[in-house]
């Protein structure tokens, strides 16, 4: 039977390579194999109809020095028990990694959302943006606190899954109980409600928030029972419930709980791509663990 596989772009920057860490810990975990890709985008049609054989010199020492580069992070990595292949592809950045990710039907992809170009430009409109919301894969993204504070080897503990109350949002179950398994690692199930004041339009009478609040407390509380009674698993899982702007409330959780991975459901890929700013999930990259995009059809 042949071995898992995760695919884990490079740009040659460590900002992407501090992604490694987590695509190792998730090989480790699940006996898979490592594909790191780099990409570059080849001479510039003019220049190669002009010159030709300065393009080709040009390829040949552009690919030698990508493939020379993947070959030593593959090195280090292999050090660590990992089995790993490389790959150096010519073309638009994005293009060619969801081509591979085409033809190799990897398990995961994982990935920085910030590479050479550094922190100071976001995910919008990036080779990365583009990656998490076209990926036909599941996708592990490293946003960048987690990137400023990598260092070493990434341990995963804690995992929390957020959910709303939609079969969309517990479609990250499965594969979160599955990597809670394989890392004995805890899970945290969390739901977060507004408040009355704020999840009724039109207002009611002060004398009856108190008693909705409550009472979308308890329903919360109630439905993450539920949950959890029907995952039959040995997995260690606690409930929370939380108020307020979801992701807001989430982010603080994540640094509170200090938690290891967020594992959450995301629309289809043409519906990420229609909300995605401003949607849970991208603000989710921005907070302190790696955030794994599970869409139901994959």
């Amino acid at each position: 039977m042949t071995e898992p596989l995760i695919v884990v772009p490079l740009d040659g920057s460590e900002l992407s390579e501090g992604a490694l860490p987590y695509a190792v810990a998730l090989a480790k975990a699940t006996g898979a194999r490592l594909l790191l890709v780099t990409t570059w985008a080849g001479a510039d049609g003019e220049l190669l109809a002009a010159l030709p054989d300065v393009t080709k010199d040009l390829s040949q020492r552009a690919t030698q020095y990508y493939q020379e580069y993947l070959a030593g992070v593959a090195e280090r990595t292999k050090a660590k028990g990992i089995e790993v292949e490389t790959s150096v592809c010519i073309g638009h950045a994005a293009d060619e990694v969801l081509r591979v990710l085409a033809e190799r039907d990897p398990r995961l992809l994982v990935m920085a959302t910030h590479g050479r170009s550094g922190l100071s430009r976001w995910l919008y409109g990036s080779v990365a943006g583009e990656l998490v919301r076209e990926a036909p894969v599941p996708t592990l993204a490293v946003g960048p606190r987690v990137l400023e504070a990598q260092a070493g080897d990434a341990s995963i503990h804690r995992i929390l899954v957020p959910l709303d109350g939609s079969p969309l949002s517990e479609a990250a179950l499965p594969p979160a109980i599955e990597l809670a398994q394989k890392l004995g690692a805890s899970m945290t199930l969390a739901q977060v409600i507004q408040i009355a004041a704020q999840a009724f339009a039109f207002g009611v009478p002060e004398a009856y928030i108190p008693e909705i609040d409550q009472k979308m407390v308890e329903a919360a509380e109630a439905y993450l029972k539920r949950v959890v009674d029907g995952l039959r698993t040995k997995v260690p899982v606690d409930t929370v419930v939380l108020r307020g702007a979801p992701a807001d409330a989430l982010l603080s959780l994540v640094d509170a709980q200090q938690i290891d991975l967020v594992v959450m459901a995301s629309r289809s890929r043409a519906g990420l791509a229609r909300a995605f700013l401003g949607s849970v999930a991208d603000r989710m990259l921005q907070g302190a663990a790696p955030v794994l995009l599970i869409r139901p059809e994959e």
